[in-house]
C-alpha cells in the first residue's frame, strides 16, 4: 500500500507538531519545517501527497509560497491554515486555485483536530477504490495526452455524455440537466475534461466536439419528452444546458447546425441553455454582444457560467442578453463558513432578479448550502447533493425516483391542509370569478392534484368537482416552475386527443400557474380554459401569477387572526393587507377599483335603547346582507364598530347599491322596528383618481359618505 505523506510549513513549532501528531494518528507520515527553502527541498525529495501551509511566515508570506508552488506545478493536495481570519483564508484559497494548485481545504486557527481529519477523510473517500498513488500515476499518463489521440477519439465518437440534474430550489422538482463530455481512454483510463477540452480548444477541435455533444444530448432530451417512452417523469419544459467554448462563439455556422439538430429532434431552441464563462463573454464585448443577441433572437437561452470569478465590468455584463446567471461553485462551497461568499451570492441573486434573469447555483454538496440558497431566493440548484453526473439510463432512473419522492411529499402536504372534499368557499369563488372576468375565458378553476384525481376547490364555467388526474391539464402545470400555456390544444401532441378537448367543454386554450404551499410543495394550479385558441401576453402571465399568489394567501388564511369574531367578515388588518395587494396588482393595469364605505346610522341608538345584544344582531344581519349582495366582490370587511367596507375590482355589473337597498328594505319589514337597519354609503373609484392607493380610496369614500349623511 502506498505511504501517504504530509509536509507541514509553519513557523509555530508547537502548532506544526500538533498537526503532525494528528496526521500520524490517522496513518500519515508527517514532516515539519519552518523554513521555505527546507520545505522545497523536502517537497522535491520526499514527494508528499499533502501540503499544509501557514499563510503568515517570517521570511516569506504564504501567498508568495503559493505562487512558487504554482510555478512548480505541484500536484499535491493543499491545505491552507492561518489565524488571520476566514475571509483572508478563502481569498488565499481562490488565489491558489487560480495558480493551478489542488486546494483540499482551509483550516482557520485555532482548529479542532477533527476538522483536519475530516478534510483528509473526505479526500480519501472521493478517491473511492483507487489509492492515491494510482491516481497520481494515472494523472501522469494523462499529462502525456496527444492531440492525435483526441482527434482519433472524436473521429471514433468515443466521447460520451453524462447528465447532471438541475432542480428547483423551492420544490426540488427537476427543471433540466447539464450535458457534460466524458472520455475513457482504452489505455490511460478516465481523462478529465479539464485536460482534453483545453487541448481541443488549442488545436481547433472544439467545434467538432461541441457538435457531437449536441448530437447526443438533443436525442436524449427528445426521448425524455416522449411520454410513451419514459414513464413517470414530468419532462415537458425541461431545459438542456451545454457549455460553449469562447473559441466557438465566432462560429455562426456551428449554431446553424445546432438549430438544424434541434429541428430534427423536435426540440425548440428555447429549451437549450448555452453556457459561457464570464471571461469568455467579455473577451471581445462588442463582438460578444452582437453574437449573443443573434443567438437570443433565434430563441436560445444564454447563461453566464462561473459568474463572480472574472474581473469583467459588471455594467458590461448586464448589457448582454443573458437569461441566466450561474453562481460559481467556489462561493457556494464556502458559503457555510464564509460571510464574504454569502454576500457575493446574495448580491448576484439580487442583481440577476432585478434584470429578470434566473439564477442557478452549482457545487451544492449539502443540505445547508441548499437551504441557504433557497432562503436567498436562488432559482435552480445543481451539485453532488442533488445528483452526480450520470449516464442516460441512470439519469432516467434518478429522475423517476426523485419525481415519486416529491409527489409523495406534495400529496402528504396537501392532505394535511383539509382542502380536499371541502365545501365551496366564497373567498376562493371570488378569485375564480375575477379570473373569468379579467381574462374573458369560459372556465377558471382552482385545481388541487391528489394522488389519482384532480379536486376542484373552486370553479366558474365547469360543474364537475373532480376528474381523473391523468386527464387534468393542471397535472402538467405542477411539474412546471412557471406558468404552463397551451395556446391551441389541437396543435399540441400531448393534448390533441385529451377527452377535455375532444368532448365538452372542448378546451382549445389553457393557461395555469402552480399553487404552492409555504414549504414550496405544489398543491395544484389556478387555471384558465377557453373554447378558442389564443395567445397569452407577458402582461397576462404577470397578472395570472399575481392572482395565484392571492390564492396562496387564502390557503394560508387563519380565521383566528383574520376574521371579525362577531360577523365572520374580514377584520381591518386582514382587509387592509389584502386590499394593498389588490391595488398593487390592478392599479398599474388601469383596472377599475371601487370602494364602498358603509356606516350604520342607528347602531348607537339600538344599543342605547335595547342593549349590546340587539346591536350585535343588527351588525350580523347587515354583514349577511352585504355578502349576499356583493357575491362577485373581492373583499368585504368590518372595519370597526358600525363601519363596513367593500372593495370591488372591475366595472360592476348591475346596481349593487340598489340591490342592497332593496334587501335592507325587505329585512326591515320582517323585524321589529327597533331593529331596523339604517345606513349611509360613500363611494370612491380609482378611475377618478390620479394616484391610486388605499389611503386615497378611504379618504374619497369617507368624504362621499359624509356628503350623503342627513344633516
Amino acid at each position: 500500500m502506498t505511504e501517504l505523506k504530509v509536509l507541514i510549513l509553519d513557523d509555530n513549532n508547537l502548532t506544526a507538531r500538533a498537526i503532525a501528531n494528528v496526521a500520524e494518528f490517522i496513518g500519515l507520515s508527517a514532516k515539519v519545517t519552518s523554513d521555505f527553502q527546507s520545505f522545497l527541498n523536502i517537497l522535491n525529495e520526499w514527494q508528499p501527497q499533502y501540503l499544509i501551509v501557514d499563510l503568515i511566515m517570517p521570511d516569506m508570506d504564504g501567498v508568495e509560497v503559493l505562487g512558487e508552488l504554482g510555478k512548480m506545478q505541484v500536484e499535491a493536495q493543499l491545505i491552507i491554515t492561518s489565524g488571520a481570519g476566514q475571509q483572508l483564508l478563502h481569498a488565499a484559497a481562490r488565489s491558489a486555485g487560480a495558480h493551478g494548485l489542488n486546494v483540499l481545504g482551509i483550516l482557520p486557527k485555532p482548529f479542532n483536530p477533527k476538522a483536519f481529519r475530516d478534510l483528509i477523510n473526505a479526500e480519501s473517500n472521493n478517491t473511492a477504490d483507487n489509492t492515491f498513488g494510482r491516481q497520481l500515476r494515472a494523472e501522469n499518463q494523462i499529462n502525456t495526452l496527444t492531440v492525435t489521440e483526441l482527434e482519433q477519439a472524436i473521429d471514433a465518437r468515443d466521447i460520451y455524455l453524462v447528465y447532471q440534474p438541475k432542480v428547483s430550489c423551492i420544490s426540488g422538482a427537476l427543471t433540466g440537466f447539464e450535458a457534460l463530455a466524458r472520455w475513457h481512454h482504452p489505455e490511460k483510463g478516465f481523462i478529465s475534461p479539464e485536460k482534453f477540452i483545453p487541448l481541443a480548444e488549442q488545436h481547433n477541435l472544439i467545434d467538432r466536439l461541441t457538435l457531437q455533444v449536441f448530437e447526443q444530448a438533443l436525442p436524449f432530451l427528445n426521448q425524455l419528452q416522449d411520454a410513451d417512452t419514459v414513464q413517470g417523469i414530468q419532462s415537458r419544459g425541461l431545459l438542456l444546458s451545454v457549455n460553449i467554448s469562447a473559441a466557438s462563439l465566432k462560429n455562426l455556422y456551428l449554431f446553424k447546425q445546432i438549430e438544424l439538430l434541434c429541428k430534427s429532434n423536435n426540440v425548440k431552441p428555447d429549451q437549450l441553455i448555452l453556457e459561457l464563462t464570464e471571461t469568455a463573454a467579455m473577451d471581445d464585448p462588442v463582438m460578444s454582444l452582437d453574437i449573443l443577441t443573434r443567438l437570443r433572437l433565434r430563441g436560445f437561452r444564454l447563461s453566464i457560467d462561473d459568474f463572480g470569478t472574472g474581473f469583467s465590468s459588471m455594467l458590461a455584463l448586464v448589457r448582454m442578453p443573458f437569461s441566466e446567471v450561474k453562481v460559481d461553485k467556489t462561493f457556494v462551497m464556502t458559503s457555510g463558513d464564509s460571510r464574504e461568499s454569502r454576500l457575493v451570492i446574495k448580491a448576484i441573486i439580487e442583481l440577476a432578479h432585478s434584470l429578470n434573469m434566473q439564477v442557478a447555483a452549482e457545487g451544492i454538496e449539502d443540505n445547508e448550502a441548499l437551504e441557504l440558497l433557497r432562503n436567498m431566493g436562488c432559482d435552480q440548484a445543481q451539485g453532488y447533493f442533488i445528483g452526480r453526473p450520470m449516464l442516460a439510463d441512470a439519469f432516467i432512473e434518478w429522475s423517476k425516483q426523485s419525481s415519486e419522492h416529491i409527489d409523495s411529499h406534495r400529496i402528504k402536504h396537501l392532505h394535511g391542509l383539509g382542502l380536499l372534499d371541502s365545501e365551496p368557499e366564497q373567498r376562493y369563488d371570488r378569485l375564480t370569478k375575477l379570473c373569468t372576468r379579467l381574462f374573458n375565458v369560459d372556465i377558471s378553476l382552482i385545481s388541487l392534484i391528489d394522488e389519482n384525481r384532480q379536486w376542484i376547490k373552486s370553479s366558474q364555467g365547469f360543474s364537475q368537482r373532480q376528474t381523473e388526474r391523468s386527464i387534468a391539464f393542471c397535472n402538467q402545470t405542477i411539474s412546471q416552475e412557471e406558468i404552463f400555456i397551451v395556446p391551441d390544444t389541437l396543435l399540441d401532441e400531448q393534448y390533441v386527443n385529451n377527452i377535455m378537448v375532444t368532448s365538452a367543454p372542448y378546451v382549445r386554450f389553457y393557461a395555469g400557474c402552480p399553487i404552492r404551499a409555504k414549504s414550496g410543495a405544489k398543491l395544484g394550479a389556478l387555471c384558465l380554459k377557453h373554447s378558442e385558441p389564443r395567445e397569452f401576453s407577458i402582461k397576462d402571465k404577470l397578472l395570472l401569477k399575481q392572482l395565484t399568489e392571492m390564492v396562496e394567501e387564502e390557503i394560508d388564511y387563519n380565521p383566528f387572526l383574520d376574521e371579525d369574531k362577531l360577523t365572520g367578515l374580514l377584520n381591518r388588518e386582514a382587509f387592509e393587507r389584502r386590499a394593498q395587494k389588490l391595488i398593487t396588482i390592478f392599479a398599474p393595469h388601469q383596472i377599475p377599483i371601487t370602494m364602498f364605505y358603509f356606516d350604520l346610522n342607528n347602531y348607537k341608538r339600538i344599543i342605547e335603547a335595547h342593549g349590546i345584544s340587539a346591536g350585535d344582531e343588527a351588525l350580523i344581519h347587515f354583514s349577511r346582507l352585504l355578502l349576499e349582495t356583493f357575491t362577485d366582490t373581492e373583499l368585504v370587511a368590518r372595519l370597526v364598530d358600525d363601519e363596513f367596507v367593500v372593495l370591488c375590482i372591475c366595472e360592476l355589473k348591475g346596481t349593487p347599491l340598489e340591490t342592497l337597498a332593496e334587501a335592507v328594505k325587505q329585512h326591515n319589514s320582517s323585524v321589529s322596528p327597533h331593529l331596523n337597519i339604517q345606513y349611509t354609503v360613500g363611494t370612491a373609484c380609482s378611475q377618478s383618481m390620479s394616484n391610486v392607493d388605499l389611503q386615497s380610496l378611504y379618504m374619497y369614500a369617507d368624504s362621499d359618505l359624509y356628503d350623503h349623511k342627513s344633516p
